[in-house]
């Protein structure tokens, strides 16, 4: 089956895409939501230090970004029903062996190290993502431009993250119970989401119904934003650092809020789910409001209010004020995610390539972010990661100020 006709019975694809937005909420509830938020605590119950967590998440981001890497050229020569159920079998199959893994270890009968074992399976499962997120990207927007296109990113983003923003309140409660339990919820939610893809009708072949002048073209008298060039280096070197942010909220965080400063896993589950909700609530207004688009005032606004949360974290330990520094940081990260994506594609014939290059800035952010963060907190103290993630922030600011105003000097020089 050839490359060509693969994409052709994806760009006149018009099946119901409800099996996809269940699978991307079910996916992301139980991976994002549910697995990685017990994953910390998982670590711990099995003997592990703040070291061997930023080393099992980053290991996982490294390995997601070289699957895209290796992926990227490859995933439509495939058929995207058969590799999302591949990759949502095997990553099920991945969790309910951590589950026994835990299981055997708690009781001294697993008989290799089980930290080992975990980051293993973790690395494979962050692999077989590549397999999952890009295919059903490709698989809900090619075909659709205009109104349409928007309309399916827009329900697509909100299913993920709204699963994000309900899932950790759940599984802070089940996390309090037993970390165990949590991973076997997330197990049954994958099962779930393979089930949603399989439900999902295959790309058919070129309906004759389909007309290729209803594939809304962009206009060739459409210019592209002087500054957008401007905006999407700034917006790249945004996007890492505040990825770096997030990731030492995914990794370190969980230790410092419950075995220093003494709150519950419940409460935990609470604050990240607010900071959840801070990212479904911004996707949202960018999906819906377009007057942010090349303006630096909401832009460096947001990398400040990434900036504001660390500094909270930092010089309080006050549940509410930790509660603002969640929102502060999930806010100012989702409208980065957002601006990026914008900035990246803009203009842009083939789109692949510039969301391929947003996957690995997010993962070389959530890498360092995890792997720095562990080392950190192991070796100097748990507070350090937030000094670094602060400090990230306020160079990335300052090197993305000097971008806009070589970029005003030039555009000066030259007009």
């Amino acid at each position: 089956m050839s490359h060509r006709f693969n994409t052709e019975k994806l760009l006149t694809s018009r099946q119901n895409p409800l099996p996809l937005y269940a699978s991307a909420f079910f996916f992301s509830g139980a991976h994002g939501g549910i697995f990685t938020l017990a994953l910390p605590f998982i670590i711990l119950l099995i003997g592990g230090t703040d070291k061997d967590i930023g080393l099992c998440f980053g290991l996982g981001t490294i390995a997601y970004l070289i699957s895209c890497l290796m992926a990227a050229k490859y995933l439509d020569r495939f058929n995207p029903k058969l590799a999302l159920q591949l990759s949502s079998a095997f990553i099920t199959i991945a969790v309910i062996a951590v589950f026994f893994i835990i299981r055997l270890s708690v009781r001294d009968r697993f008989p290799i190290d089980p930290i080992m074992a975990i980051t293993v399976i973790n690395i494979f499962l962050c692999l077989a993502l590549a397999l999952f997120w890009p295919p059903m990207m490709g698989w809900l927007s090619l075909g659709h431009e205009g109104p349409p296109l928007s309309r399916r990113l827009g329900l697509f983003n909100l299913s993920w993250s709204f699963a994000l923003a309900i899932s950790p309140l759940i599984a802070g409660f089940i996390i309090q119970i037993n970390p165990n339990l949590a991973v076997l919820a997330a197990a049954l939610l994958l099962a779930i989401a393979f089930i949603c893809v399989s439900a999902a009708p295959s790309p058919a072949a070129t309906p004759k119904s389909i007309k290729r002048t209803e594939i809304h073209r962009p206009d060739p008298a459409e210019k592209l934003h002087p500054d957008n060039a401007a905006f999407c280096s700034m917006a790249r070197l945004a996007l890492i650092t505040t990825c770096i942010t997030i990731a030492l909220m995914r990794t370190q965080f969980a230790l410092l809020f419950t075995e220093n400063l003494g709150f519950t896993k419940s409460q935990f589950g609470i604050l990240t789910t607010l900071w959840c909700f801070s990212n479904f609530a911004v996707f949202y207004i960018t999906g819906k409001t377009h007057r942010w688009h090349h303006k630096l005032t909401p832009f460096i606004f947001a990398q400040v209010m990434t900036a504001l949360g660390m500094i909270l974290i930092l010089f309080s330990g006050s549940l509410w004020v930790l509660c603002a520094a969640v929102i502060s940081i999930g806010a100012g990260q989702s409208f980065v995610y957002s601006s990026h994506q914008y900035y990246g594609v803009s203009g842009r014939k083939n789109r692949s390539g510039p969301m391929a290059v947003h996957e690995i800035l997010i993962s070389i952010g959530y890498g360092s972010g995890a792997i720095v963060g562990g080392y950190l907190a192991e070796y100097l103290n748990r507070y350090a990661p937030y000094r670094f993630g602060l400090g990230a922030v306020l160079i990335a600011l300052g090197i993305q100020i000097c971008i806009i105003l070589a970029h005003k000097k030039y555009r000066c020089a030259h007009s």
